[in-house]
């Protein structure tokens, strides 16, 4: 039989000492090619697109400085802080048209690429559906083009 999680352990896992502070001050990069079979397998080929960070502020790894929050957890749904701008600047090849993001991952502030079965990060699909986890107006990202995430939310569910 699995597990069946209440609303307030949901709630608590998306808020206290747990996936809101697991994840205080993180990134989030949007890659191209295909999406790993798990986020424990290294980004591979796949081309960093671009780098969300509060308001396309400069990032480095271990410093809260331009992290992303999330806010208040409701229903066990942990989403981006209201108050925040996140917001990335492509990193695509100068003379380039653009290219689509395909998937992205969400690092902890301590950023750990490569295989890893002990980093902090989550992965997603990135596209225009409803069932998209990072739903793009247009996913093409193009050089310098700055994009912004409006709307983000990290779901644990209750069973």
């Amino acid at each position: 039989m699995a597990e069946k999680l209440s609303t307030g352990l949901v709630n608590a896992m998306n808020t206290t000492d747990c996936v809101k502070v697991i994840m205080a001050n993180f990134i989030i990069r949007g890659f191209d090619g295909t999406q790993p079979a798990d986020a424990d397998t290294t980004e591979g080929t796949a081309n960093v697109l671009i780098e969300y960070t509060l308001d396309a502020g400069a990032f480095t790894s271990e410093v809260g400085t331009n992290g992303l929050n999330f806010g208040v957890s409701t229903g066990g749904i942990l989403a981006k802080d209201s108050g925040e701008l996140w917001r990335g600047i492509g990193k695509v090849a100068a003379g380039a048209g653009g290219t689509v993001c395909t998937w992205f991952r969400a690092y902890a502030n301590t950023v750990v690429t490569g295989n890893s079965t002990t980093a902090i990060r989550y992965d997603g699909k990135v596209g225009t559906s409803t069932t998209d986890e990072l739903r793009m107006t247009n996913p093409v990202i193009t050089y310098l083009g700055s994009s912004t995430i409006n709307d983000f939310n990290f779901t644990i569910r209750k069973s």
